[in-house]
């Protein structure tokens, strides 16, 4: 791999976390769908998925710190789909396999409450 095919372009550290997730496309905001995060950063999330939606669509999100805590509600834009190859029968087929959302409509705290609990969740891996 090049140097130029390995650099980051993300801007913020990522923070490995799976917590739960409730996105809408707000186009369609009567059907739910809940997943786990992957990673977190102060700019966005990875969420694991098979629902793959086009770049640039807008999604409301409901992450769920726990059971007794409050949900972070933010909303975000798709802005990579990663897939990966199945097959179907007897074709090849490409299934996605996550999507990375940036946050667009976020409250500061809200995104400081949530790198708290990602770095949290890490520590407690960690041990």
């Amino acid at each position: 791999m090049s140097g130029e095919e390995s650099s980051e372009r993300r801007e913020a550290q990522r923070i490995p976390a799976e917590l739960r997730v409730e996105f809408r496309h707000l186009g369609r905001p009567k059907a739910p769908t809940g997943e786990l995060s992957r990673d977190i950063s102060s700019g966005g999330l990875f969420v694991a998925t098979s629902v793959g939606l086009p770049l640039g669509t807008r999604v409301e999100l409901e992450i769920s710190p726990g059971p007794s805590a409050k949900p972070i509600r933010v909303r975000a834009e798709v802005v990579r789909v990663e897939e990966e190859p199945g097959v179907t029968g007897s074709r090849a087929t490409m299934r996605t396999k996550g999507m990375a959302l940036r946050f667009v409509e976020v409250d500061p705290n809200d995104v400081t409450r949530l790198l708290s609990l990602a770095k949290e969740l890490q520590a407690r891996e960690s041990k």
